[in-house]
């Protein structure tokens, strides 16, 4: 359940400190996530809102449906950045640096396993993403925690379980 993959979630992160426009940078979030509502099974709902240092929503995405991107890559290419992947590719390609030094808000942890689409924790720190807050867990076995060592061990800041009960609703 929710409590476990959070957990997961929580000690692969370690203490992460909060800010004080976390939660409502993520809950924004979450709105995002639920334009997606009933569309994306056997996906959850989930969505990304980057924001750069000085506070400004610079990309907002949401994953739209199975087999799409996911919302941390439609939320890259709102900021502007040319984000993409041909069947198989194990990694995106990311150009440009308008998501360098931000702060990626996401409802669940990204993914770190090659699916129908490449892992969006590496697509995160390929942007140059500096922080990536987590409201909750992802409860596939497939990432588990994986998606926050990723980031962690490429020098990003993580924090977990902002809005988690808000995350875990939304699905």
């Amino acid at each position: 359940g929710g409590a476990r993959r959070t957990r997961a979630a929580r000690a692969a992160a370690g203490a992460g400190a909060g800010r004080p426009d976390d939660e409502a940078f993520m809950r924004e979030a979450v709105e995002l996530a639920l334009r997606a509502q009933g569309k994306t099974h056997p996906n959850p709902v989930v969505g990304c809102i980057i924001v750069s240092a000085s506070g400004e929503v610079v990309g907002r995405g949401f994953h739209p449906k199975a087999g799409e991107p996911h919302a941390e890559i439609f939320a890259l290419r709102d900021a502007g950045l040319d984000v993409s992947a041909a069947a198989g590719d194990p990694e995106w390609t990311v150009e440009g640096d308008q998501a360098r030094g931000c702060t990626a808000y996401v409802t669940l942890e990204p993914c770190d396993h090659v699916g129908r689409t490449p892992p969006c924790s590496r697509a995160l720190v390929a942007a140059g993403v500096s922080r990536v807050v987590v409201g909750c867990g992802d409860p596939d076995p497939r990432v588990d925690g994986g998606g926050i060592r990723t980031l962690q061990a490429a020098g990003v800041e993580v924090s977990v379980g902002v809005e988690e009960q808000m995350c875990l609703g939304a699905n």
